[in-house]
């Protein structure tokens, strides 16, 4: 009986020494749930920002000028253009061949300009151009405006007395110039007759846009 006892005590005592094992392991494993630590996840990666425009040191797009807008004015002296004579109108860089298209330009001049008068009128802009009116690239030599003087009848002539040039340059925010969002060019040289012979006359100007020479000439410089 005795020894019947003592093997009883003895099984409990296991089992209690069991089950505190138990839980202690519960324990243990529990606490080391507790203080995984999950990495966040890593960032995503920086977008590239593309963009055309020069970018200046500060983070913001350069601003980058052309010519936006160009105005004729032309003083007729004491002989009239007559209607439906025509006169066809380009202005680029100086750099830029003859051969090449011009990107103002003025093709639909048949009206009649009165003697001793002003006529004023717009030049078209070609906006596939854009690179060839840039404010730089004038700069850089100069600007030449012709005039193509036709006549509807071989003796026709024309009088020229003083023409007048407007040019507004902004950046591609749409923001004039500083000192060239309207730039008034004269060139009081601009003087003679076109005719069926002498038919051309080019203004040109310097960098600065100061006017240099207007020659009439039988053809093209």
């Amino acid at each position: 009986m005795k020894k019947l006892l003592l093997i009883t005590m003895l099984y409990a005592i296991a089992i209690s020494n069991l089950n505190a094992q138990i839980k202690t392991s519960k324990t243990l494993r529990n606490t080391q749930n507790l203080n995984l630590v999950i990495p966040p996840p890593p960032p995503p990666p920086p977008t590239i920002s593309k963009t055309s425009d020069p970018i200046s040191n500060t983070g913001v797009a350069a601003s980058v000028y052309t010519l936006t807008s160009a105005r004729v004015n032309i003083r007729t002296g004491n002989d009239n253009k007559e209607f439906p004579s025509k006169i066809l109108v380009t202005l680029k860089t100086k750099a830029t061949p003859i051969s090449d298209w011009s990107p103002f330009y003025q093709l639909n001049l048949d009206n009649e300009m009165r003697i001793n008068s002003n006529t004023e009128f717009g030049l078209e802009r070609d906006v596939q151009l854009r690179g060839e009116s840039k404010l730089e690239a004038f700069q850089n030599s100069g600007l030449i405006m012709r005039i193509i003087y036709l006549p509807n009848f071989f003796a026709d002539a024309w009088k020229i007395e003083n023409i007048t040039l407007v040019l507004e340059f902004k950046n591609q925010f749409g923001n004039p110039h500083p000192t060239l969002g309207s730039k008034t060019i004269v060139f009081s040289n601009a003087y003679g007759f076109l005719n069926n012979e002498y038919r051309y006359m080019e203004c040109i100007t310097d960098g600065s846009f100061n006017p240099l020479t207007a020659v009439i000439s039988k053809q093209q410089q």
